[in-house]
Order: C-alpha cells, then structure tokens, then sequence
C-alpha cells in the first residue's frame, strides 16, 4: 500500500494584490477623515485660549472693581494693568441711583445681561487703547469694558465686566461678569 499523501494547498499562502489595493485605500480614506480634523483642533485650541484669556482678563478686572472703596466713585492704577496709566476710571455715580452708566448693557443669551460691544465705549469706563495680552506671544489685543449701577441707599453697587478679543478673521465672543457687593 502507498503511503498517504497529505494534501498540498493549490494556492500560495499571501495576499493579492486587490486585497492589497483595497486595504490601502481603506487605510487612506481612514487617514484623510483624521486630517482633516487637524484643522478644526488647530481652531478650536485658538478659540479657546482667547476665551481663557478674556475670562483671567475679565476676573481681574472685576477683582479690583469690588475692591475699591464703595463710596469711591474713580481710581487710578500706577501700574496700568487695571485702569490705564494716566487715566481715571470711574466706579459709579452716586447721584443717579439705580441708573446704569458706563457702558451699555443689552439682554443676552439665557437672559443674561452683558456688556454691549456694537455701541462706542463709555469714556471713563474702559482701556480707551486696547489692552496688549503679556503672555500671548502674538500679541494679541483685547477691549475692556464696564459698567456701573449703583444702589439707592448709595451701600451698594453692580458691575458688569465685559472684554473681548480684538482682530482675526474670526468672530470672538465677548465674555461679560456680572457682580454685585454691599457694604
């Protein structure tokens, strides 16, 4: 009896090239959706950063707003991070209670009031020149805003702080802090 013979594959082992040719295809169409998307994280970081940006900006302007003495209707800053060098900036007026000055307010998403960027600045009541970010290495330039109610006993006052990045072909929204201290 002959020995048994087991039997041979017809087919070499490996792929063909139409397994080839479509697995590359798949590979690229994969890599292209991934690269596209490079773009939009590229935005999406910028957008970001001038949001953190304007919210420190914003957080310590208001920071100093409510520090000043409530009777205190102008300061001075010597450094001009917080009011600019040589100009006076106003806290309120105190003869006209109740009654926004400063800058315009206007009812904004969820029924939120914030500082109205479309109307000219109120003279006294912002960085007359654009603030320069220190930290932003293509200097980048923010406007920064506010306004002031103050309370009928003359014990208390609201602040809206509003600042919003200048320039670029993008729209940047402004970020408005709304606050309020009693004395």
């Amino acid at each position: 009896m002959p020995p048994v013979r087991a039997p041979r594959s017809k087919r070499p082992g490996g792929f063909t090239l139409v397994e080839v040719l479509l697995a590359t295809i798949v590979l690229l169409v994969g890599l292209v959706a991934v690269a596209q998307l490079v773009p939009v994280a590229l935005f999406m970081n910028r957008a970001s950063r001038t949001d953190s940006t304007a919210q420190v900006i914003a957080q310590r302007e208001m920071d100093y707003l409510l520090a000043q003495p409530i009777n205190s209707t102008t300061f001075t800053d010597p450094l001009g991070v917080t009011c600019p060098l040589t100009v006076t900036c106003n806290l309120g007026d105190p003869t006209q209670p109740g009654v926004l000055v400063g800058n315009s307010v206007v009812m904004g998403p969820n029924n939120t009031l914030v500082v109205d960027f479309s109307t000219p600045s109120g003279t006294g009541y912002n960085f007359p020149d654009l603030y320069v970010d220190p930290n932003d290495p293509s200097g980048a330039t923010y406007d920064i805003r506010w306004a002031v109610i103050t309370s009928s006993n003359g014990w208390g006052k609201r602040f809206f702080v509003g600042v919003r990045k200048q320039g670029g072909n993008a729209f940047y929204a402004p970020i408005t802090l709304d606050s309020q201290v009693e004395r």
